[in-house]
């Protein structure tokens, strides 16, 4: 579903209002994540689309049969004419979807078709992500214990992260980092690893041009009928299973400017620093003087220390994908729910100097407010502005405007 908030003639209520609704032809197909990115094409009064909120636009083909919709469209020579003339589009961001089926759809929005589907993973994909400063590059994690990066202008795999020193369990999430230049991921394996594709992972430019970078450029470069190599990264710079105990799994990780959110299966969500940069290693000497490595499997080969900052704990979050949310690039405040229907909102990094009668870091926690929904296990959080959105098991979607 997509939805619109929606100011009623009262201008002072907002309420969600459904778009458009979207199903696949396979039955058997469960979309697990959704993102927007790239751009789509603009035609004429496709612009001006609506649909009948009652009617669903199917997508995909079943069993070969082009049923209810637009038939699938492969990446391969037949389409890679019309998938290359997308970079002359201007129109709204493409909508991906993906899930149980392991391929991700691309569809425009507003010419209400499918404009590729993307072919390459091995199992299913459980969260997608578009990288902040160039919108037609999009990652994906998956079962197959992979991660993908894709250019949606040609439909190209540009890049694939796994191998000897990548996840060893399915991705289950991913996070760009703000410049674009690096991206975190956590998995069923309870790690959470850093990766970059620039040639420096500390610094934002570069001035010598990494194996992934010359692979993105290369991508969008590349003319019709020309063969693409794509790359390939088995090493992250950075790699840490110690943030969350065992037995469990991180299955929500996002990046809050240089630090770094995770939760796992055990009630709570921490913030911590990677400790990556000579001035990461001063402090954390001081923190930690008599720190003894004890894992010594990487012989220091990737980065694992880390500088635990706070931890922010919820009852009753002990099932596996809850995500929580914190919208960038500020990330002032903090939501997550549980399998209660409840949802919990922190102030993130609160600066007590503003207000003396504020309480940021003591019994309270730092808590803004508690939510309650129908009582069905809350899914996601997401914020935008002064609303909260959120989706809950029993497909109720719930959305909060905060009051001043």
């Amino acid at each position: 579903h997509i939805y619109e908030v929606h100011t009623a003639d009262n201008k002072q209520e907002k309420i969600l209002m459904v778009r458009q609704v979207y199903c696949d032809v396979d039955d058997e197909e469960e979309f697990y994540t959704c993102a927007f990115g790239g751009r789509g094409i603009t035609e004429g009064k496709a612009n001006n689309a609506t649909i009948n909120q009652s009617k669903a636009i199917y997508i995909g083909d079943n069993k070969g049969k082009q049923s209810k919709g637009t038939k699938r469209q492969r990446v391969n020579d037949e389409h890679c004419s019309k998938i290359h003339n997308l970079s002359l589009r201007q129109g709204p961001p493409l909508l991906c979807v993906a899930g149980k089926r392991g391929m991700i759809k691309v569809i425009d929005t507003v010419l209400q078709s499918l404009v590729m589907t993307l072919l390459g993973h091995g199992d299913s994909v459980n969260d997608l992500k578009c990288n902040p400063t160039n919108k037609d590059l999009l990652l994906s994690g998956s079962k197959d214990h992979s991660i993908r990066l894709w250019n949606l202008q040609h439909g190209q795999m540009i890049a694939i992260f796994a191998g000897h020193d990548a996840h060893r369990g399915e991705v289950l999430s991913l996070s760009w980092h703000y410049s674009g230049a690096k991206f975190a991921s956590s998995a069923f394996d309870n790690t959470i690893k850093l990766w970059n594709v620039s040639d420096n992972p500390i610094a934002e430019q570069s001035e010598k041009e990494g194996p992934i970078q010359a692979a993105i450029r290369r991508s969008f470069e590349m003319d019709h009928g020309d063969k693409f190599t794509t790359a390939i990264e088995q090493t992250p710079y950075f790699s840490t299973d110690s943030i969350h105990e065992l037995p469990g799994c991180v299955d929500c990780v996002q990046f809050v400017g240089d630090l770094i959110l995770s939760k796992s299966v055990q009630n709570v969500v921490v913030l911590w620093k990677p400790v990556v940069t000579n001035e990461d290693f001063a402090t954390f000497n001081t923190i930690y003087p008599n720190y003894i490595n004890e894992n010594r499997k990487n012989n220091d080969r990737i980065k694992s220390k880390v500088i635990f900052l706070r931890d922010f704990t919820v009852d009753n979050c002990d099932n596996w994908f809850i995500r929580f949310g914190s919208p960038s690039p500020y990330n002032e405040i903090l939501a997550l729910g549980n399998h209660e229907g409840e949802v919990k909102v922190w102030e993130l990094m609160g600066n007590e100097d503003d207000d003396e009668d504020q309480d940021y870091f003591g019994d309270n926690d730092g808590i803004l407010c508690k939510l309650k929904t129908g009582g069905s296990t809350v899914r996601m959080v997401a914020i935008a502005g002064k609303c909260l959105v959120a989706v809950c098991d029993d497909s109720s979607v719930w959305m909060f405007e905060a009051i001043e």
